[in-house]
C-alpha cells in the first residue's frame, strides 16, 4: 500500500533559483534542498525516509496553507480586519497559498494514479505575505488597510526562507488552480459555513 507524505517549502534555503532571464523561478522537484530552520531540516528528513521506504510512497511538498479547519492566516486576516483599521504584514517572504479545497482532491488523484516519488503541488502563482492579505481583503469585501514590512521588523524566532514558490516539473502532475481562485472558494465555502 503506497504512502503519501505532505511534506513543506521550508525544505529550501529561500535563495531563489534563477530561469534563463536571471529572474526568480519557482522551486521544482530537481533543485537542491537547504533547509533554514529545524522545522524545515525535520521535513526533510521525514522526505528522506519516506522516499527510502520504498518506490510506490509519494511526497508532496505543498505551502502556505488555508483551509475551514484549524489555524490559517486567511482566517487571522479577516479576524484583525474585524478588530483594526490595519494591519502589518511581512512584504519580503514569496510564496504560493494553497487552499486545502484544491489541495485535498489532487492528492488522492495522485494515489489514483499511481504517481510516485517526489511532487510540488501549490497554487499555481506566488505571491508575498502583504499582498495576500491585500487579497483576501479585496475578495472579501473587508475595509482593512495593509501596512508592509519587513521580515525583520516583524522579529519572530524561526527562520523562514524569503522565496519559496513551488511548481512541479513533472509531466504527471496537474497543476493546482490559481491560489486567487483558492481564496475565493475559500470565502465561499466559509460564508456557506457561517449561514449554517
Amino acid at each position: 500500500m503506497p504512502l503519501l507524505q505532505v511534506s513543506s517549502d521550508y525544505v529550501f534555503d529561500g535563495d531563489a533559483p534563477r530561469g534563463g532571464s536571471g529572474s526568480p523561478r519557482p522551486y521544482v522537484e530537481s533543485d537542491p534542498t537547504g533547509p533554514c530552520s529545524v522545522y524545515g531540516e525535520s521535513k526533510l528528513v521525514g522526505e528522506q525516509q519516506v522516499l527510502a521506504a520504498s518506490p510506490r510512497h509519494v511526497v508532496v511538498r505543498s505551502a502556505w496553507l488555508f483551509g475551514l479547519d484549524g489555524h490559517n492566516f486567511a482566517a487571522t486576516m479577516l479576524r484583525l480586519a474585524g478588530e483594526k483599521d490595519a494591519v502589518q504584514v511581512v512584504e519580503d517572504q514569496i510564496g504560493c497559498p494553497t487552499w486545502t479545497g484544491h489541495l485535498a482532491p489532487a492528492l488522492v488523484g495522485l494515489l489514483e494514479r499511481g504517481v510516485s516519488g517526489l511532487v510540488h503541488l501549490a497554487g499555481a502563482g506566488h505571491v508575498c505575505w502583504s499582498g495576500f492579505a491585500r487579497e483576501i481583503f479585496r475578495q472579501a469585501e473587508v475595509d482593512c488597510r495593509v501596512e508592509p514590512i519587513s521580515t525583520a521588523q516583524m522579529s519572530r524566532p524561526a527562520r523562514r526562507p524569503a522565496w519559496s514558490a513551488l511548481e512541479s516539473e513533472r509531466e504527471d502532475v496537474l497543476p493546482l488552480p490559481p491560489w486567487q481562485d483558492g481564496l475565493a472558494g475559500y470565502l465561499a465555502a466559509r460564508a456557506g459555513m457561517m449561514r449554517s
